[in-house]
């Protein structure tokens, strides 16, 4: 994966650190994304569905799905090696650790687009259950349905996805909807907004 399509999602990620875009920075990007690039295994479990799942006949989905032909669960994983490789860098080299974890958020969301563009063109950008007003509880049904176990993913007692480089979400079939701030549950404590800044920026240069 060329380092510039996901270069600013990685930064966005790191700004939470206060970790400021540098020279040094930018050479440890690479380093952690051709580390990245050997240790995960990127891997897909989806379900399509005429009908919503009944889980999903509430707020905010609703809203979400309006004017759909049908809606795909998906869950994707970077697998496990990625996350003990992270857990030994917290314990042993702190800054490659946080960019790494950084570089493993936003090759994710990337792995998980693109698998995302081969289920077809016309579609809704992933909701995940938890943001925008819906409940992380979501996730028990997303997970009764697709049983990801199958591919190593868990959920644990207290909800968390096990790999934790991993994403459950929601897509809505036959309308196409690109992602914006309005209706994003975390907008009143949006760090990005305050820098001008969107979480899902993608700009294409270095």
């Amino acid at each position: 994966m060329n380092c510039s399509e996901i270069k600013p999602q990685i930064y966005n990620y790191l700004g939470f650190k206060g970790v400021a875009e540098s020279p040094d920075t930018d050479e440890l990007i690479v380093s952690c994304l051709g580390k990245l690039e050997k240790t995960a295994q990127f891997n897909s479990l989806y379900r399509a569905f005429e009908n919503a799942p009944e889980f999903l006949k509430k707020p905010p989905y609703e809203s979400f799905l309006a004017g759909t032909a049908g809606v795909i669960l998906s869950v994707t994983t970077l697998g496990a090696g990625v996350d003990r490789l992270i857990n030994r860098l917290y314990r042993t080299d702190m800054a490659r650790a946080v960019v790494f974890d950084a570089c493993a958020s936003a090759y994710l969301e990337a792995k998980s687009d693109e698998f995302e563009r081969t289920l077809g063109d016309n579609l809704t950008y992933r909701f995940c259950p938890g943001y925008g007003g819906s409940s992380v509880e979501d996730l028990k049904y997303i997970f009764e349905i697709l049983k990801p176990e199958k591919i190593g993913v868990t959920l644990n007692e207290s909800l968390f996805m096990l790999p934790a480089k991993t994403m459950a979400g929601v897509i809505g079939i036959g309308k196409k909807v690109k992602k914006t701030c309005e209706g994003c549950f975390m907008l009143p404590h949006c760090k990005y907004r305050e820098e001008g800044k969107r979480c899902y920026a993608s700009e294409k240069t270095l």
